[in-house]
């Protein structure tokens, strides 16, 4: 081997294996100080990742112990509560008990009452006062959601009825209740207003039910010709039934916690005129049934009849007659299974009437239906993408300890008179005429709005037990169209104008404007409005009645333009031209049948003060100039008196207007109008308007009750003046809230012995719920924690040090350290050799 001193091969190889070594000899040393394998990703990079992973889990299981326990904290003082208001319960019943006994005086009862009294006044403390970390927990509003896991969407959810005095003693089984519909049969086609859920009309508790079919039930039977056959085109769809719905919403019941049961259809029967002698048949769910009328008989007598031969077929039909032994309600009709009911008056049969036999009108009629809450939450309704109106129910969160049924939506009452005595039976009790003094809100037909009926309803709740509550007063716009841009107009609301809207073609701009010019003056409505991109809706929160009329505009076709239909918004409308100097006006002849009445005129949305019709022509014709004369300001329009019939006006600016005019009492056109004119052009005649009566839009409102909802009428227009189809409503047969008990009575005693029995019912159902919460959350606990430990022992796996291991390595590179720093100098010393050859 050759000796070289440039290169000390040697020397270089031990380095490198120093080099090598160094690294083990600190990793070793790292792992051993620091008690981990893993001090970097570089250690196990995939190691690292789980690792982590594995801590986060833990770190999540250890919060969600806590929250567990916390959650448990909660139930727990949740449950002492409901064992204090278990104990006023009992001590109440035995109040009951003892004041029903016949020992007792009037006074002894009176002074039993007042310990009640104190017992239930008890029960409402706690219900209102307990709570954890400030949330209620009793008083029906809680309804929460715990996180028990270290993931996103491992919750349970702990729900706790109501147990307020106002809401404990219902009867088992109450709910909510949706009113059934009805169809008219106009001939020789149906025109049917029943209407199956479709997907996207119904939304509880957030899960959107989907279309009830026909399939679910094919007892239903809804239409026939007139002759009563079933055709295709005449027989609507079983899907409308009460049957088929609640087998729709049954079908998610897992996924909202809502179940539905049917109620058992009622049909109220029509006022019998003076009897006389008649024959015909009746087809009852497609059965003919030869029915007849004597004029030597008493109404009562002949309905009689009419009820055996009906309930002779009831095995065919399914439906029960029964004689209401009154001549305005006649023959009620009833389906306990909730079928459809058929009414058809056969032609081929002879000329037998609703109004000679008492029966309801030609028609089909479909049943209601009750939900109830399988873990006593609330039962929230919403109208999804569809109308919710299909199903009967109205929007809003309802209590699921309370009997509760909504009222349809009064709709136009701009002609209506109110509800009469009568009209409205609740529970037996008859409720009083609606009165427009209990209304201050709504600007027109007070005695109509859903505010006079519910006053007229509380004012007998001692009687009937239920009390009534007014719903916001909504109303969905439809087919809303962007106008021509440039057109122009405005909305009057409740008599108050919005600004001037002018179209800019684009529909979400007028849309937005809209809604802004709306909202703008909903100090002065108690309206309000919103929209959703394609339609605007206007709510009235205290279910205010809301009246509409086009203020005037350019507009070609104000509804669309506005986004509202017909049925709400009046909104005819006539040109007038004035172009330069002035044209005369002469209004219209003496009227005679609207006398006295008042109207109001407009300008381009703006309008004038009232003006009130006389029995004079020149009194009208000054009334009306010297109106629109005071609105020179505000339009730039001046009129001026010609004659003592005749007026003019002139407009400087040479524009064409829309004069237009509206009313709430329904004034005919031809009492304002005059002589036509020609449209854009200077008119020499009459004042050309077109009729803008106003229309009034009534809302709806809720009964709540501890028992059955009873509804029925004594003269037949529950639902035409009342918003009410007859019938059972709540799902339940007796209850009374506690807060209505008074045991100073033996009647009200034993009233009160079965109201504790529901509401200790009730609260052991809660605590039921209650007790299972904390088992799950213990159960939980448990094997989260046990959880963390398996978890912690596969973290520790995988991150911590091998000491026995990292010993030996430690030991093997210090050896291998020490050693290599011999060679390293033994290796340098080589070169030194070289100098013996030089000596």
């Amino acid at each position: 081997m050759s000796l070289v001193i440039s290169t000390n091969l040697n020397s270089l190889v031990v380095q490198n294996n120093l080099a090598a070594n160094q690294p083990q000899l600190a990793s070793a040393m790292q792992r051993l100080s620091s008690g981990l394998r893993l001090n970097s990703a570089a250690d196990d990079a995939a190691g690292l990742a789980i690792a982590t992973g594995l801590n986060s889990q833990s770190g999540g299981d250890t919060v969600a112990v806590q929250n567990a326990n916390n959650a448990s904290s909660l139930a727990q003082i949740a449950d002492g509560a409901l064992a204090s208001v278990t104990n006023d319960l009992q001590t109440l019943r035995n109040l009951a008990v003892e004041s029903a006994n016949g020992t007792n005086s009037a006074t002894d009862r009176a002074a039993l009452n007042i310990q009640a009294q104190q017992v239930i006044a008890d029960i409402q403390n706690s219900a209102s006062t307990t709570n954890y970390n400030g949330v209620n927990l009793l008083n029906g509003g809680f309804s929460s959601q715990f996180q028990i896991g270290a993931n996103a969407g491992q919750t349970i959810n702990l729900n706790i009825a109501n147990v307020q005095t106002n809401t404990l003693g219902a009867g088992q089984g109450t709910g909510v209740s949706a009113q059934g519909q009805a169809s008219t049969y106009t001939g020789p086609t149906w025109t049917s207003t029943l209407s199956p859920i479709k997907a996207g009309d119904l939304v509880i508790n957030g899960v959107i039910v989907p279309q009830s079919l026909s399939t679910s039930y094919n007892a239903s039977f809804t239409g026939g010709d007139t002759s009563g056959n079933i055709t295709a085109a005449n027989n609507a769809s079983a899907a409308t039934s009460a049957i088929a719905k609640v087998a729709a919403i049954n079908s998610v019941s897992s996924q909202s916690g809502v179940s539905a049961v049917v109620d058992s259809n009622v049909v109220g029967g029509t006022s019998m005129a003076t009897a006389s002698s008649l024959t015909g048949t009746v087809a009852i769910n497609g059965i003919p049934i030869a029915i007849s009328t004597s004029a030597s008989f008493t109404n009562d007598a002949n309905r009689n009849a009419i009820v055996t031969a009906i309930n002779a077929y009831q095995g065919q039909t399914g439906v029960v007659a029964t004689n209401t032994g009154s001549d305005a309600t006649g023959i009620q009709l009833s389906a306990a299974d909730g079928r459809n009911i058929s009414v058809d008056f056969l032609t081929t049969g002879g000329p037998m009437t609703a109004a000679a036999s008492g029966l309801a009108a030609t028609g089909t009629y479909s049943g209601g239906y009750t939900l109830t809450s399988a873990n006593n939450g609330p039962i929230t309704i919403q109208q999804g993408t569809g109308t919710l109106a299909n199903s009967g129910l109205q929007p809003g969160s309802f209590t699921p300890s309370q009997a509760t049924v909504s009222s349809a939506s009064l709709g136009n009452v701009s002609t209506g008179t109110g509800m009469a005595s009568g009209d409205l039976v609740i529970n037996g009790v008859s409720i009083q005429a609606s009165n427009t003094t209990n209304d201050n809100l709504s600007y027109t037909q007070q005695s109509n709005s859903s505010i006079a009926i519910t006053a007229a309803i509380n004012q007998s709740s001692t009687q009937t037990g239920v009390v009534a509550k007014v719903n916001s007063n909504v109303i969905q716009g439809s087919s809303f169209t962007a106008a021509t841009v440039g057109q122009s107009g405005s909305l009057i609301i409740n008599g108050v104008a919005t600004s001037v809207l002018t179209a800019t073609g684009v529909a979400s701009t007028d849309l937005t404007n809209e809604t802004n010019a709306i909202n703008a003056i909903s100090g002065q409505t108690g309206v309000s409005a919103s929209n959703d991109g394609s339609n605007i809706k206007l709510s009235a929160s205290d279910g205010r009645n809301i009246t509409l009329t086009y203020g005037g505009g350019t507009f070609t076709t104000p509804n669309t333009a506005l986004g509202l239909p017909s049925s709400v918004l009046n909104a005819a409308t006539t040109f007038v031209g004035i172009v330069g100097g002035a044209s005369t006006f002469t209004p219209s002849p003496t009227p005679t049948a609207d006398v006295g009445k008042t109207f109001v005129l407009t300008i381009d949305g703006v309008s004038s003060g009232a003006i009130t019709l006389s029995g004079s022509a020149s009194t009208n014709n000054t009334n009306i100039y010297t109106a629109l004369h005071d609105m020179q300001l505000p339009t730039g329009v001046s009129a001026t008196s010609v004659s003592s019939t005749q007026f003019s006006l002139s407009d400087t600016a040479n524009v064409t207007l829309n004069i237009g005019w509206y009313s709430t009492e329904n004034i005919a056109a031809s009492s304002i109008n005059g002589a036509t004119g020609s449209t854009g052009a200077p008119l020499s005649g009459g004042l050309t308007t077109t009729s803008n009566n106003e229309v009034t839009t009534a809302g709806s409102y809720t009964l709540t009750s501890a028992g059955t909802i009873k509804v029925g009428s004594t003269t037949g227009n529950s639902n035409t003046d009342a918003g009410m189809l007859q019938g059972s409503y709540g799902g339940t047969t007796n209850g009374t809230f506690l807060s209505q008990v008074d045991i100073s009575t033996v009647s009200g005693a034993n009233s009160a012995i079965v109201a504790v029995d529901n509401a200790l019912n009730t609260v052991n159902a809660i605590r039921a719920n209650i007790g299972a919460f904390q088992n799950r959350m213990s159960a939980t606990v448990s094997n989260l924690q046990s959880q963390g430990t398996n978890l912690t022992a596969a973290y520790t796996s995988i991150t911590g040090a091998d000491f026995a291991k990292e010993t030996a390595n430690l030991s093997r590179a210090q050896v291998l350290q020490q050693a290599g720093i011999a060679v390293l100098a033994q290796a340098n010393a080589l070169s030194q050799q070289v100098l013996n050859l030089l000596r």
